[in-house]
């Protein structure tokens, strides 16, 4: 013998997946805005380090303040913090936010030094013949 099926609905199993979709495309969301904090608060001190490498020691403060100022603000960070000192040779740079911390380290940019190295390599080049 047949049983009488009845039409169903699937409204409420359907509420809980759409719930679960968007739960889930919240938590991506969330987790590409706090990736995106830690790269432009990364990217702001890796380029604050690198105009104090080539500038003078005045020029450190100005270039934290100038990248500080446009990092503009973020979302994970509000209280992101960039400082960059220099001891002897070497330029240390520290940016803070939440729980995030990235510690960078870069000597001093000679320019001679690089000329003497580019033209021992290209002596080197001429007297090899190449």
């Amino acid at each position: 013998m047949r049983e009488k099926t009845l039409k169903g609905s699937l409204t409420v199993e359907a509420a809980w997946i759409m719930a679960m979709v968007l739960l889930s495309i919240a938590v991506m969301l969330q987790q590409a805005c706090r990736i995106h904090d830690e790269t432009k608060a990364a990217m702001g001190l890796h380029e604050a380090l690198e105009k104090g490498r080539h500038g003078s020691a005045k020029e450190l403060e100005a270039s934290v303040s100038g990248a500080q100022e446009h990092l503009g603000r973020l979302m994970f960070f509000p209280d992101c913090d960039l400082a960059i000192k220099e001891k002897g040779k070497r330029i240390y740079g520290e940016g803070r936010g939440g729980k995030w911390k990235r510690e960078i380290e870069a000597g001093r940019f000679r320019p001679e030094t690089f000329l003497r190295k580019i033209t021992l390599i290209e002596g080197l080049v001429k007297e090899d013949g190449n």
